[in-house]
């Protein structure tokens, strides 16, 4: 690592890589190592976590758009009229420059996404790169250690073999950790929250087929070890039994679709995925229900509403499943078990109204309503106190620094250096006439109008008020009939 770094620091300190011709060199270097070794990172994939091929398909189509989409950011032209706005007098409000050094740890989770997403970005973005990737039995991992340093400079790119612990390198470079974070990361901290839970909510007025479907693609996909697969399932009691049918439906489909490619691997590797994580759970609810349980996935149902059950992160193939008996009910579990931390993700299978009340009032860092978007169950966690944005989880300007330069002068500006330099009267008078003007009066709706309790107050009165006069009518009308009868 001595040898490794300082040329890296180097590297960084004389701005080798803010060039943007040379950005699109490393992309374009970057990109075609990628695609000519396809089919073995393919292989290599399926060895390391058996997906199916088309799991596998879809991780390495994100991780190389994810380059493309980088690579058309990049714009000679236009970084040459922003390089040169203030020569030619005109402000850079939106200037940037990059961060110098990005220090990348990713996590085991669909391994060549989760490296090369965070590579493109940073490199696009100008800055020099050391990514973690461990010397280990890992197929993917050894293949990228042999594809990466043979497509990159080897004075703006390094791979360290262990975990950099020195904190004074950590305080100077962008740490990019996938595996964990704070609610509230350093300023130079790019963290994943993966620790924390993803919820999904199942109502009354959902579609159990659609939910079903989708929350078991969430859960069993790529091998359930995704930080957005749902750790616990809140169904409406009213929809349990359709749902679990559904879900079994779903199960089976699911099964008979990859079965074929996980027969290389032991199956007592497999099942113990399965079955460790259920004896865990029945040892905390003894009434645990068993809903479907197969070499490679479960469905269980807890009955228990322990706290440390309901909370907890679950990296197995297991779909837990727990009944609510209404949205009110739900929002109270799941606030009660946060302990303060918004949950990863929210999914809601409910009609619109239902799902804004839910999203409403269950604290996600992001919720989506009768969906569960595939691009999310690939890579890491997206970065902890920044927009979720499904296009990108890593955008380049995650590895920039604001930069803004001004050479023209606000017309404010000049306002307050009249009143301060000259001393007008006339510039001191307006800025007090606007110190005690009032505030720009909002139109809003006059209220006080009838209210809940109004209206059941002129209710009951008009169903009395009615109830009187047509008593008194019928009284009237039949004393007339008998007096004029005698």
């Amino acid at each position: 690592m001595a040898e490794i770094f300082p040329r890296i620091r180097a590297a960084a300190i004389d701005g080798r890589a803010h060039n943007v011709f040379y950005r699109q060199a490393q992309l374009e270097q970057l990109c075609q190592a990628l695609i000519s070794n396809a089919s073995k990172l393919r292989d290599a994939i399926a060895t390391d976590y058996r997906h199916s091929p088309a799991e596998t398909a879809v991780e390495l189509n994100l991780a190389i758009s994810a380059i493309r989409r980088d690579y058309a950011t990049l714009d000679p032209k236009q970084a040459h009229a922003e390089e040169y706005l203030i020569a030619s007098g005109e402000d850079a409000p939106g200037s940037t420059r990059p961060v110098g050094v990005v220090y990348i740890e990713p996590c085991t989770h669909t391994l060549l996404y989760s490296v090369v997403v965070p590579l493109s970005a940073a490199i696009a973005a100008g800055n020099c790169v050391i990514v973690l990737l461990e010397n280990n039995l890992r197929a993917v991992s050894s293949l990228l250690r042999q594809i990466l340093p043979s497509a990159l400079d080897r004075d703006t790119f390094a791979i360290t073999s262990s975990p950099i612990d020195d904190q004074s390198f950590l305080g100077v470079v962008a740490h990019v950790n996938q595996n964990d974070s704070e609610r509230w990361p350093r300023a130079n901290q790019i963290s994943s929250p993966a620790r924390s839970r993803t919820v999904a909510v199942v109502d009354r007025t959902a579609n159990v087929e659609l939910a079903a479907r989708e929350l078991v693609a969430a859960r069993f996909r790529f091998g359930g070890r995704s930080p957005y697969a749902p750790d616990i399932v809140f169904v409406n009691e009213f929809v349990r039994q359709s749902f679990l049918q559904a879900v079994v439906a779903e199960c089976v489909k699911l099964e008979s679709g990859v079965a074929a490619d996980r027969d290389a691997k032991p199956k007592s590797s497999a099942s113990s995925r399965v079955s460790e994580p259920i004896e865990a759970l029945r040892e905390t609810d003894s009434g645990l229900r068993v809903i479907v349980q197969e070499r490679n996935f479960a469905v269980v149902e807890l009955t228990s509403r322990i706290s440390d059950l309901l909370a907890q992160k679950n990296t197995a193939p297991v779909l837990v499943v727990h009944t609510i008996r209404s949205l009110d009910d739900v929002i109270d579990l799941v606030t009660s078990t946060s302990t303060g931390i918004p949950a990863l993700t929210a999914y809601h299978f409910s009609n619109p109204a239902s799902a804004k009340y839910l999203t409403q009032f269950i604290d996600a860092n992001v919720s989506f309503a009768n969906n569960v978007p595939r691009e999310l169950l690939v890579g890491p966690a997206f970065p902890a106190a920044h927009t979720t944005d499904l296009s990108a989880r890593y955008p380049p300007q995650l590895f920039t620094e604001s930069r803004p330069a001004y050479i023209k002068p606000a017309a404010r500006s000049q306002t307050l250096t009249n009143a301060l330099v000259s001393g007008d009267n006339a510039a001191v008078k307006s800025l007090m006439a606007e110190v005690i003007a009032p505030l720009a009066a909002m139109k809003r709706h006059p209220g006080g109008g009838v209210g809940f309790f109004e209206q059941g107050f002129l209710m009951n009165a008009a169903l009395i008020l009615t109830t009187t006069l047509s008593l008194s009518g019928a009284g009237i009308y039949w004393i007339v009939k008998y007096r004029r009868a005698a």
